[in-house]
């Protein structure tokens, strides 16, 4: 009678060293992973940076994926990445698990919701929250809070066609996945933008100095978004906007 308390905590000491042996190979994999498509981005970054006089080198770009539709780059943040848009008969969500070559990828890569352009009045750009802040758009999953706003720089937005626009960072907060307030991609004008983006700006947590004054002056915007949470499958979505 009194072994078995202890053949009990014997076979409990087995399963929870299992489960820890489990975590650490888990954890080692991700990490492995993450070191990988780390290189992979920074490989692609050369490539977009070889164009003669500086610039992105658009043409290198299409080349390895006619999916790019933007380069986007936030001072004071590791955010510094192609973006895509999903090409017709991609299923929804493709380029949150596949890389800027369209391979299986743990990290994704940032791509427009299809419904914008990347020159348009607002371009909605989605991008993974990996609890690395150096990876995708983990950086900004707190944004919503003001401390961590405060620490943006500008955004530096490029298209093949627009060229570079440096964006600023105006507001942010966190809401449900399926908040219809962001989903604006049928905006006529300057006028109406900064209407949408006042009406929205009422509603954030975490506002820049002026940012009345940035959204009345404003004459595009766009929003990065990430997953709040830190698990996956939560609902809560953190919307960062930056506007020009």
């Amino acid at each position: 009678m009194k072994r078995r308390p202890r053949r009990k905590r014997k076979a409990l000491d087995i399963i929870l060293a299992a489960i820890c042996a489990s975590s650490l190979a888990a954890a080692a994999l991700i990490g492995l992973t993450i070191l990988h498509e780390g290189a992979v981005y920074s490989d692609i970054s050369a490539v977009a940076g070889a164009a003669e006089g500086g610039g992105i080198d658009w043409e290198a770009l299409r080349a390895r994926n006619p999916d790019i539709s933007a380069w986007v780059s936030v001072e004071g943040t590791p955010i510094d990445y192609p973006v895509v848009s999903p090409r017709e008969g991609d299923p929804q969500g493709f380029y949150l698990n596949h890389d800027f070559d369209r391979n299986w990828s743990f990290a994704g890569c940032p791509y427009l919701d299809p419904r914008g352009t990347a020159d348009g009045r607002h371009a909605l750009v989605y991008g993974h929250h990996l609890n690395f802040d150096s990876e995708m758009f983990t950086y900004l999953r707190n944004a919503w809070r003001q401390e961590k706003f405060d620490t943006l720089g500008d955004m530096y937005w490029s298209t093949p066609d627009g060229g570079t626009m440096r964006l600023h960072p105006a507001f942010s907060l966190s809401v449900d996945k399926s908040f219809a307030g962001i989903q604006r991609f049928d905006l006529t004008g300057a006028a109406e933008t900064r209407t949408w983006l006042a009406d929205l700006s009422a509603q954030a947590s975490a506002r820049a100095d002026g940012c009345d004054d940035l959204c009345a002056h404003a004459t595009r915007a766009v929003t990065l978004v990430t997953c709040t949470g830190n698990f996956a499958g939560g609902r809560a979505r953190t919307l960062t906007v930056f506007v020009g």
